[in-house]
Parts: C-alpha cells; structure tokens; sequence
C-alpha cells in the first residue's frame, strides 16, 4: 500500500500497514492486540458510523409530542423534548393528565432497540419511561465508548509519530560457507552464491545440455531395444540384470547405454576368440608367474592362432635371474601351455627366491601358410616376499578376504578369475601405505564353483604378481520346497 503522503515535503512516507495495535483486546468492537492501524482505523470508523446511525432521529416516530412544524432536529434536541415532555408530566396533576397517561404509555422503538423476549418474539415497543432509559443508557455508553475511541486514537497517534520518527530499516542479506560454487571457509553473502550458483548452474547445463536436449538424447535409443535379441548371450535385452524396460531420465538410458556396450564388447572378443584369426596382428599372449614352495610357474593366457608355431623346435627360452645376480635359463612350450593354470614349472636352485624374480622370453611364432614370423618380448617380475598376508573365505555366492600388506606404499589389486585363470570376472583396487589391513570380498557368485585369485602388486613404475590361490565356494543345500500339499490314506 502506498501513503497517500509519500509525495509530500516534511511527511514521513510509513503505510499505516506497517503499524500494529500494541494495546489491550477491546472486544466490543473485536479489536485485537496485533491488528493494524489501518484495520483499527476501520473498526472505529465503523462503530462510529453505526452510533450516528442510532442517534440519526428521522428514523423515530415522534407524533406523540404534537411536533407540529418545529419538531428536533437532532438527537441533544430530541433529548431535551422528551425531558421537558417527563418534567412537565411529572409536574402535572392526576386530573390533568393527557388521557393517553404518559409517561405510562406504550410507544414505539427504534430498530436498533428491537429485541426478543423470552417467547422468542421481536418486540418493537416499550413503555416511554423504559424507553427513555434505555435511550439514556445507550447514549452513556456511546459517550463512554467515544472517549474511549478519543484515547485510543492519542494513544495512536504517539505512536505512529514515533514510528514516523524511526528511520527506515536496514536489511542484512544473510551469509554462510558454500559447499561447493566458491571456494572457501569465510562465509560468503547469499547474493554472491547466488552469482556463483547462476554461473555454475550455466556452465553444468552447457555440458549436459537443455532438459529438453537430455530428453531428445534418452529418446535416440535404438527402437523396440528391449525385444532386439542379445549379441553375446541368449535372451532379448530387456533380460539383462538392472536393464530399464521404461526410461524416464538420464541415470536410466546412460545405463542401458553401458549394458549395450558390455554386450557389444563381449560379442567382438568373442569374435576375436572364435573368428577370422589370421596373422600376427591376432597374437596376444600374456605372461605371469608364481611360486609353489621352491617351484616356479610361469602361466601365460592369451590368444595364438591356428597354424602358428614357435620358430624353434618347439620351444621358447625363458631366462630367470634374481636381484643377487644370479640367473638360470629355461626352455618350455608356450602354445601347448596356453591358458592353462599351472603353466611351466622350474626348480628355482640357484636362485635367491626372496628377492625379486625377474622372468624374460623372446616368443617367436611362425606360420609357413602365411609366410608370417611374429616375435613378441615376455617380461614379468615375482615378488612373493612383499605380496600381502591373506585368508580368503569362501560361502555359497562369495568370497571374503581379510589380511595385511607390509610395509611401503603400493597399489593392490585383487583379481577374480575363472577356475582357469583366463577369464577376469572382478577386480578390487586399492591403495595402501603399509603395514596396513586389506580386506574386501567377491559377490553374485555361483555355489559349488572354483575360482583363482591373483594378487597384482603395483610399486612406483614396477608391477608383479603374488602366487595364484585356487579357491572354491561350497554346493548350497537344497531350498525347500514351496506351496506343497500332501495327504495320508490310511488302509486297515
């Protein structure tokens, strides 16, 4: 609301509004502690307005008193008729009386003295004498309200000059420490966050796009994907464990976007493993090892085409040496001992096997057919002395591992393999300042199972694996049936 006084010279411009009624509750006109000034205003303006309209005399019947041309005027000239009317009654002779015995008569009321009485009818008039004191007694209260309403309005007066004396308020915008669109540890003012927060909310929708953009993006997802066949297993896509049948938002088509890919990847290894290997661009061969006792294996996993053969007659040299010095020379067949877990075995005398083993092998592969040679360098580093301390637990569809790497800084990485050691299934990766525990587990696996874990140790630029553990998860029982019913025939 604005103050009619706004453009005024040397008036304070504060909105009656913005002042509240600070005195007592006066229930006669519903005045209540917390009202407004203007609201006050109103309730005594209109108590007012209704007082004159009960003291407005146009409404009375006034025949009685023979008024002739020169009747009251006003209510105070009413008033004195009726008493000068009472006086000279009272001053007048029982043989002298009017015939209509007043002030012992009946006379009509204004409406606003109308009532019901105990029979619930509306009575509209009164003995003159009764009327006269209600009339008096309505007028004392009037006048009593009125100076009441007189020092209720001094008293406002006092103080919206007060109010009005008051100079304008000063709003603090509230601070605190943003978590993460500036910075910082000092509390920032709410209207700079809200800057920042503008700036970042920009820079996060120019990268991810409109929601509009994102919703045009979710709905490029291959039609009728759900029904569209597998590539690298059995069963339509919308079978894949956590497929979204229904997308609605971004976290549900960025997911089925990487179940297609996992299954696109493993239909093209699989093409890799079964399909069209042809030259030396198709080898891949891997190389790792670990000890049993004072028995070296190396395993190697991978992939050698058909037709391929190693250039010698057979074999492939491996030289072991150790960080002493010492080394020995070893010769095995690589492709006859392809993906298969215990690989190549060596006695280890001669060498120290608390240092580092440091196996290497140039693998020279020929295919007469082709007119291809192919040779690739094998090297892999043993260091079962700074491989953790661990004992694994296997259940029915886990396994539990708990234990302590030594000293130094490394990065461990626990792997989960098929029961040959060719197939990843789970990797756990952490990094750990030593001595220190490591613990973790393997989940969603499969009762009655082997598996083989392989500890990769990863220090500085070196990395070496830690002996192969062959494990197993037991045969769940039996689940119990369900919703079976039977019944017993007794025959005598």
């Amino acid at each position: 609301m604005k103050p009619l006084n706004i453009d005024n010279q040397g008036c304070n411009p504060v909105s009656s509004n913005c002042v509240i009624w600070q005195g007592p509750d006066i229930p006669c006109i519903t005045l209540c502690k917390g009202d407004s000034i203007s609201d006050v205003t109103f309730k005594l303006a209109t108590e007012l307005c209704e007082v004159l309209d009960q003291l407005d005399i146009s409404t009375l019947d006034l025949s009685c008193f023979n008024p002739n041309n020169c009747g009251p005027t006003d209510f105070h000239a009413l008033l004195q008729l009726i008493i000068t009317k009472v006086c000279s009654l009272e001053n007048t002779t029982t043989e002298t009386r009017s015939p209509i015995n007043c002030p012992d008569c009946i006379v009509s009321i204004a409406p606003c003295f109308y009532y019901v009485n105990g029979t619930g009818d509306t009575v509209t008039t009164m003995q003159l004498v009764d009327y006269i004191q209600a009339i008096g007694n309505k007028i004392c209260g009037l006048l009593n309200q009125i100076t009441i309403i007189n020092q209720t309005l001094q008293n406002y007066g006092i103080r919206i000059t007060a109010l009005e004396n008051e100079p304008d308020p000063v709003f603090v915008l509230p601070s605190f420490v943003p978590a993460c669109v500036i910075t910082t540890t000092t509390p920032i003012s709410i209207d700079i966050i809200l800057q920042a927060l503008e700036t970042a909310f920009c820079n996060l929708q120019g990268a991810t796009g409109t929601p509009s953009q994102i919703l045009t993006g979710i709905s490029a997802q291959c039609p009728d994907l759900n029904n569209q066949p597998q590539l690298s297993g059995p069963g339509v896509m919308g079978t894949i464990p956590g497929w979204n049948n229904t997308v609605f938002n971004l976290s549900q088509s960025i997911t089925n976007l990487w179940l297609t890919i996992c299954d696109l990847r493993a239909a093209v290894n699989n093409i890799k493993l079964t399909c069209c290997n042809e030259g030396c661009q198709d080898i891949e061969v891997t190389m790792s090892s670990y000890l049993s006792a004072t028995t070296l294996h190396i395993t190697f996993n991978g992939t050698i085409p058909l037709g391929f053969l190693e250039c010698a007659p057979g074999v492939t040299t491996f030289t072991i040496s150790d960080q002493s010095g010492n080394f020995i020379v070893r010769t095995g067949n690589v492709i006859g001992n392809l993906n298969t877990p215990g690989g190549l075995a060596y006695d280890t005398t001669g060498l120290n096997i608390l240092d580092n083993l440091t196996i290497t092998a140039t693998l020279c592969l020929t295919n007469t057919s082709l007119g291809q040679t192919c040779q690739y360098y094998l090297n892999h580093i043993l260091n079962s002395t700074n491989c953790p301390t661990i004992v694994y637990t296997p259940s029915y569809i886990e396994i539990n591992y708990a234990g302590t790497v030594p000293a130094g800084s490394a990065t461990y990485d626990v792997k989960l393999y098929d029961a040959l050691g060719i197939t990843l299934l789970q990797t756990n990766s952490i990094f750990l300042v030593g001595p220190a525990p490591i613990t973790g587990s393997f989940t969603g696996l499969t009762s009655g199972t082997s598996y083989r874990v392989l500890v990769t140790v990863t220090t500085g630029t070196s990395t070496y694996d830690c002996p192969w553990v062959l494990l197993a998860t037991p045969l769940a029982p039996c689940t119990p049936p369900t919703g079976v019913s039977g019944s017993i025939t007794f025959n005598p």
